[in-house]
């Protein structure tokens, strides 16, 4: 074996044919948590139930979740040295003019700016002309008031029909 050490994911994911109440019910039982603390893993964000496992153990927890119904999936774990995150900030400010907060990683040449922080460089902005509308046509009327003015209307013909004859019983 390896020493790749890998962690166990869950993002709610049950095996076909399974309750979710039921799954929910075993994995409170197997982690001895309440039912709704066990809700929270029922997302569909992966959470990390365990890290840096060995692979042999990373495999036994994804077959016992397997085995109550739950789908586990299984990443290998990011172990980084505070030497290479420290290079990689100090070259992030050197070649990308990025402020001091913001994140990036070399090999891919992605930034993460702060939040709030404009997502397109001054360079990378498109001006944008607006645009002229006409809109002198159009009226704003008070609200209450009729949709169509009087010359808009259409005369319509009220037909009389004769109900005398007709009457209304009381309910039985």
């Amino acid at each position: 074996m390896s020493d790749q050490q890998f962690d166990v994911f869950f993002r709610g994911d049950i095996v076909a044919g399974q309750s979710v109440a039921e799954v929910k019910e075993r994995l409170a039982k197997l982690f001895k948590l309440e039912v709704a603390q066990v809700a929270q893993l029922f997302s569909g964000r992966p959470t990390a139930i365990r890290r840096n496992l060995d692979e042999a153990s990373a495999r036994k927890y994804e077959q016992a979740l397997l085995k109550i119904g739950a789908v586990a999936e299984l990443r290998p774990a990011r172990v980084e040295k505070p030497s290479v995150v420290q290079a990689e900030a100090t070259s992030e400010k050197d070649s990308f003019n990025a402020s001091p907060d913001a994140r990036t990683s070399t090999d891919t040449g992605l930034s993460l700016a702060p939040a709030g922080s404009d997502v397109l460089r001054p360079d990378e902005r498109a001006s944008v002309e607006a645009t002229a509308v006409d809109i002198s046509a159009l009226a704003l009327e008070p609200g209450g008031g009729e949709i169509l003015r009087e010359e808009e209307k259409r005369p319509t013909e009220t037909t009389q029909i004769d109900t005398s004859h007709l009457e209304v019983l009381p309910p039985r």
